[in-house]
């Protein structure tokens, strides 16, 4: 039987896990020996109502992590923001302009293109590959509605829509009630102030209920499994953003030379 710290690692995995993380990773840590019967959890596609300015800006202001607990009724969340600045080979502040009106051209730049998709204009979904962790088993992606505003001066993107696809092992006693996942990813890019790139800032947030037993953990324990994770999906996200959209823009610039 798993003791209380064991349980509170795959729970805050398989929380933070949907938005973006190094797969291999965590895939590495625990896959090799789990069962192979699972139990599907009721989990199903999640809408989220529009987003408000005042929403985005309350994630998208904040510096690093976040954390927040309510003990007693068992919520909790957490998450990171940071800021993203890429310089572009090549680039000018029209040019960038321009490569940030495209959506698509910008979709690709921020996701594996072989796990991404347009489910519908412009909200594309994210996808992950089967994961493992623990006892729990994720095939989950996340939609996420990408636009430009003022002509290529902002571009923005936002979460509308998830599903965790969560499976889980007999025995666990974790039900889809009790992990009672929301996720919220925002954010943002424009020109640099010189025109030769892109800055911006990337956050997301995650909710959830933390079953009674684990609810008596102590606080710091908590903060520093959670912050781990984030530390890593920050990085992920923001590496890979960074080479993608080196690589897609040098590709933009060759097709506006060539036409």
């Amino acid at each position: 039987m798993m003791n209380g710290s064991s349980r509170l690692v795959f729970l805050a995995a398989s929380l933070v896990l949907l938005i973006a993380c190094d797969v291999e990773a965590f895939m590495n840590q625990s896959s090799s020996h789990l069962a192979l019967k699972t139990t599907s959890l009721d989990a199903r596609p999640r809408q989220r109502k529009p987003w408000s300015e005042r929403e985005r800006q309350t994630i998208l202001s904040r510096n690093g992590e976040h954390f927040k607990l309510d003990r007693m009724r068992g919520d909790i969340e957490f998450g990171s923001s940071s800021r993203i600045q890429t310089n572009l080979d090549g680039a000018d502040e029209a040019a960038v302009r321009q490569w940030l009106s495209d959506d698509k051209q910008i979709a690709m730049s921020i996701w594996d293109p072989t796990l991404i998709e347009e489910v519908e204009p412009k909200v594309y979904r994210l996808k992950l590959m089967t994961l493992m962790f623990v006892t729990i088993q994720l095939s989950p992606h996340v939609d996420v509605r990408m636009f430009e505003e003022g002509q290529g001066s902002m571009f923005k993107l936002e979460s509308v829509a998830f599903d965790p696809n969560i499976q889980i092992l007999p025995g666990v006693g974790v039900s889809a009630d009790q992990l009672g996942i929301v996720i919220d990813v925002v954010g943002e890019l424009y020109p640099s102030r010189d025109g030769k790139g892109v800055d911006g800032k990337i956050g997301f947030v995650t909710k959830g209920e933390l079953p009674p037993p684990m609810r008596l953990l102590p606080e710091q324990a908590l903060k520093s499994s959670l912050s781990t994770i984030n530390r890593t999906i920050t990085n992920f996200a923001i590496s890979n953003f960074q080479r993608g959209a080196r690589d897609k823009f040098r590709d933009f610039l060759l097709s506006e030379q060539a036409s």
